[in-house]
């Protein structure tokens, strides 16, 4: 008997001594969270927050190659010319804020340490199902948006509003084609919902809207000089028919631009501020004012209107297309 009770406790000194087996998601797929309910990932660090924030990194990873531009949507910008770069990047904002989103549904689901010491490791778990259900809701209502904004695109409203219609629906199925490249990795079977409308159609509807908007620049006020030359070369960029007088045009582009200039610190300043407003020539009705701040310097008093110049030319390149297309979508009492 005494021999049987000195083997019993034998063994359980002999188990009690062998170090804990390491968690199945160390090195393996974890057997609590399958490949089929989860997206997983791992971190390890010296410090258990650090492990925590290199799991969630891990798994953001999964993600992050689909909020970089997409070479399909890049075609279709480049057909539009240098003036759409306001309106792509105002799509990879608002790409990154969802994904933001989306992956904000991770938890830390389990961490361990070896009881020897070492380093901390962490699993960051995504439920697919969960993150699903939110694309997928996310993406209805984005082709909601576009039927809606089709719709008003093709009414009896002014042109400005049915240009702005017509880019928020393409705009909403560019985004809807992030929303559905991050379902087909959430979702097990790979799928998504198929597409109801083709940005490229889109597009060629916007195009054609843009096309028949005939603009005309006049200038209210200018304290740098220039200002007309640089309205007319922003409208050709942004691919709008510019008209040389008011008369030949439907709109105007009213610009007043102010500015002043100092010097301090042995340096030459140019400090201003540019303002566009949209308005109807036959009624007067404004759609819409935009601002826009700019500060140069210069050691040289002769540089300074050529440097706030090539400023206020690259800003309207970049931008001035989507402040116009955007004005229609909000309308402004004229005063």
């Amino acid at each position: 008997m005494k021999q049987i009770i000195f083997l019993l406790s034998f063994l359980l000194l002999s188990a009690c001594a062998q170090p804990a087996a390491n968690p199945d998601w160390i090195a393996g797929e974890p057997g609590s969270y399958s490949a089929g309910r989860y997206l997983i990932g791992r971190g390890q660090g010296e410090m258990i927050g650090i492990a925590r924030d290199r799991a969630r990194a891990d798994l953001a990873k999964i993600f992050a190659v689909q909020i970089r531009e997409q070479s399909s949507d890049q075609l279709i910008w480049q057909q539009g010319g240098e003036g759409l770069q306001g309106l792509q990047a105002s799509i990879t904002r608002d790409v990154q804020a969802w994904t933001s989103q989306v992956i904000e549904g991770v938890r830390i689901a389990e961490t361990w340490r070896a009881e020897t010491g070492g380093d901390y490791h962490a699993l960051a778990v995504l439920d697919r199902l969960q993150a699903g259900n939110r694309l997928r809701q996310r993406i209805n209502r984005l082709d909601e948006e576009t039927a809606e904004n089709i719709a008003l695109a093709g009414g009896k409203e002014t042109l400005p509003e049915q240009i702005a219609a017509a880019r928020a629906a393409l705009l909403a199925q560019l985004k809807r084609q992030h929303e559905q490249q991050l379902l087909t990795i959430v979702d097990i079977t790979g799928s998504g919902i198929s597409a109801k409308y083709q940005p490229a159609e889109l597009k060629a509807d916007f195009d054609r809207l843009l096309d028949r908007w005939q603009i005309a620049p006049q200038v209210v006020q200018d304290d740098l000089g220039g200002l007309q030359e640089l309205l007319a070369g922003a409208l050709g960029n942004a691919g709008v028919l510019h008209r040389a007088t008011a008369a030949a045009a439907d709109f105007l582009l009213i610009g007043e631009l102010n500015s002043e200039e100092f010097k301090a610190g042995g340096w030459y300043w140019q400090r201003g501020v540019l303002q566009l407003s949209l308005q109807q020539r036959n009624s007067g009705r404004i759609f819409g004012s935009h601002q826009w701040s700019f500060k140069v310097s210069s050691r040289r008093q002769e540089a300074l209107a050529i440097r706030a110049r090539s400023r206020l030319s690259e800003l309207l390149e970049r931008e001035l297309l989507e402040v116009l297309t955007g004005f229609g979508a909000v309308e402004v009492d004229a005063r």
